[in-house]
Parts: structure tokens; sequence; C-alpha cells
């Protein structure tokens, strides 16, 4: 049975999709989408994949300054789409956070700060809560872009408010399970994970747990101090890798990347190694065989592509890749999958002491930056560049003069 795809980046965030079969290279032309929907809405959101259903985030098409979810069956066509919540009208301004699916409902955070829960099979609206409002959330500049994090009948979100950092909702209605002290920081753009019983959040210069049961606050450390930014720094968009009791954050803008240890009986963390050149900006990074891999930030149109060993922090590689830039990974089948944002070339990419790309080609369609981050799934790659998500066949090898696939519209 193929494997679902509940969250951002698939299970704990971590950009890991438990494929098998998929192809070791693609014709020099490139892959042909089996099929393509052009009417989504702007926005950056990936996909999540729940049964026979996709579930992506993007502007509402009736309700002008709203975020809305669309639901596509697996052949591309349009099941249902309900508005959800505020978008952020400041700056980029566009959806942004991937939707969650837990106990067949589906829930979103809007740009603004409005939580929206809708039940999956028919998208009716079950309940709403303007969180960024009740709690007096500190925004950043670029708003909120959290995907949330939901386990238990509950649903978590880092708030970063003035009365609480971090709350908890039933998911049966949205009521407040818990509330987390403030930690007096102001919000990131950061997806929180996982690690037992702890919720590790990050804001702008702080990371924390709280214990998913109570809202306890077990523990709280500057990231800004472990990266020795100078106080410089506080935009953080990339969510923690997690591997045993090890803990890897990092974020752009030459703050770089730090390696912790999560000690025993949530006393804390213990710093292990930091390297600034591993500084990804907001494409995410994911750890294969025993490395971590990712796209460093030189500046917001650039960067090189980078591995580093996760237990010594040693760089392996730092790597321009041609003229292109920065971008988006994750792994699957032991295999590397970038998607750099200045062109906006999809790559298939073997892991190993070099920066060795085996088949790449260009996304022409869509609107707007390279910014979404592909998802797999059944064997099936899910790409979306504005208004338009593609689904690429990764199992089956393309035919020579194979004709371009049906186009979906709303």
């Amino acid at each position: 049975q193929a494997e679902d795809v509940h969250r951002f980046r698939g299970v704990n965030s971590q950009g890991k999709y438990q494929e098998t079969g998929l192809l070791t290279s693609w014709p020099a032309e490139g892959l042909t989408p089996k099929w393509q929907y052009t009417g989504l809405g702007e926005g950056w959101s990936g996909v999540i994949k729940v049964g026979r259903q996709l579930f992506v985030n993007c502007l509402s098409a009736s309700d002008a300054g709203q975020e809305s979810v669309l639901c596509l069956d697996l052949q591309g066509k349009k099941v249902w789409q309900t508005s959800t919540g505020i978008q952020w009208a400041k700056s980029h301004t566009s959806a942004r956070a991937t939707p969650t699916y837990s106990d067949g409902k589906i829930l979103v955070y809007s740009g603004g700060g409005e939580l929206c829960c809708l039940d999956a099979k028919d998208g009716r609206l079950l309940w709403k809560t303007e969180l960024a409002k009740k709690y007096g959330t500190a925004f950043g500049s670029w708003g909120l872009a959290e995907s949330v994090v939901a386990q238990d009948g509950k649903v978590f979100v880092t708030v970063a408010g003035k009365t609480a950092s971090a709350v908890a909702l039933k998911l049966s209605d949205g009521s407040v399970a818990w509330e987390a002290a403030p930690t007096r920081d102001r919000g990131a753009y950061v997806t929180p994970v996982l690690y037992e019983k702890q919720l590790i959040m990050m804001t702008a210069k702080t990371v924390f747990a709280a214990d998913i049961d109570s809202g306890k606050i077990l523990w709280q450390e500057s990231y800004a101090n472990a990266a020795e930014t100078g106080g410089k720094g506080g935009i953080n968009c990339i969510t923690p890798l997690l591997k045993g009791r090890q803990l890897f954050l990092a974020a752009g803008y030459n703050q770089g990347g730090v390696m912790f240890e999560i000690l025993p009986n949530a006393k804390g963390l213990k710093k292990l190694w930091l390297n600034k050149d591993l500084d990804p900006h907001h494409g995410g990074m994911v750890e294969l065989n025993g490395r971590i891999y990712a796209s460093n930030w030189l500046n917001n149109s650039i960067g090189n592509w980078i591995c580093v060993d996760w237990n010594s922090g040693k760089t392996i590689y730092d790597t321009p890749w041609e003229k292109l830039g920065k971008g988006s990974i994750i792994t699957a089948d032991g295999m590397l999958y970038f998607y750099e944002e200045k062109r906006g070339t999809l790559a298939l990419v073997k892991p190993g002491n070099e920066l060795t790309i085996v088949s790449s080609f260009p996304i022409t369609y869509g609107t707007r930056e390279h910014w979404s981050h592909p998802v797999i799934s059944d064997g099936v790659l899910y790409l979306r560049r504005g208004t338009t998500l593609s689904a690429f066949d990764l199992r089956t090898k393309p035919s020579t003069g194979k004709k371009a696939s049906q186009d979906r519209r709303r």
C-alpha cells in the first residue's frame, strides 16, 4: 500500500518519502506530466495526499483576500474548494502553508493567522479560530507560513504571542486544550517537529520544546547564540532535522547550521557543532546516509548546493550548480530531488562526495516563483508552481515521442 503524505514534507516534515522502484534516470527531454491542473489560485503550498485525494492551499477564487483549500482526485479533477482564512496582505501576498490531515480533517493556518478545520470528504467548514488576533502574534515581515502539527486528537500551533508561545486545540471542536507560556520572541516560518512527547518549535531567535500533553515549556535555548550570529538573523524558515536524539537547526542569511543533542529527561540541548556554510534559505534540507544535503544562501537569488557530514559537521562539498540557483530538496528511494528556484530546474541527483546531477529538465509551466517543495507518493511526483500542479510518473519509463498529457482546468 502506498504511503500517504499527511503533512508538509512527509513524516515529521523530514523531506523523506518511503518509495521504491523509482526511475534511476530521466529522458534527456525530461519527464512529461501524466496530468496538469491549471486552475489553482496563487500560492507556494505543497500538496498532501490522503487515499485517493490531494489537498493544496491557494488563494480563493471566490473570496478576495482569502486563502482556500482545493481538493483534487488522483486524475487531477477538482472535487471541492473551500475558503479558509485571511491571507497575508503586506508582502508576497499568496497562500503559504501546506495543509495537514488528521482523523478525517484538513487543517490549514493562513498567512494572516486564522486556523481552519475542514471535513476532508466534502470540504465543509467544521470550525475556525483567529489565533493571531487572540494571542497577539508578533508577526515577521512575511506573515505566517507554519504547517501545523496534529496528533492524539489535538492540533498544535506556534502562535508566538504576547500571552502564549504555542497552543494546542482539540481537533474535535477547536477549543483550547492548553496554552504554553510566552517566550517573548517574534514569530518565524518554521513547521514544528515531534520528538517523543516534545513538540519542538522555532521562533525568530529561539528554539523551545513543550510537552504535548500539558503545554509545559520543557526547555528553551537561543538558536541565535548557538549559531554565533552576533545578534543578527531572526528570519527562520527551515524545519529542523531529527535523527535519534540529535536535532539539527539551520537558517539562511549566513546564520548557519547547529547540531544539538537532546538531553535526557527534558534537560535541554547540548551543542555538538556549528557549520557556517550550511544556511539554507527556505528550500528545506534532508538527512541521507549520515549526511545533510541542502542548498545554502549566498543572497536571495543564488546559493550553492552543499553536503555536510552529520556526525562531524565537516563540509564535504559546497558547489554551485552551473548557473542555476538554490532551491528545495527532498529524498526518495536513495536519491535526491532538487528543484532550483532561479530558472525552475527539476533534477534527479545521486548522493555522494560530489554534486552529481543524473538528469534534469526545466519547469516551464505555471506562474511566479519556483518555491513549492516537491512531493512523492505511490511513484508519482507532484510539483506545484503558482497556478499549476503537475503529476509526474516516476516508475514508468516514458515512451519516445509521448504526446503532452491532458490539461485539467476548473
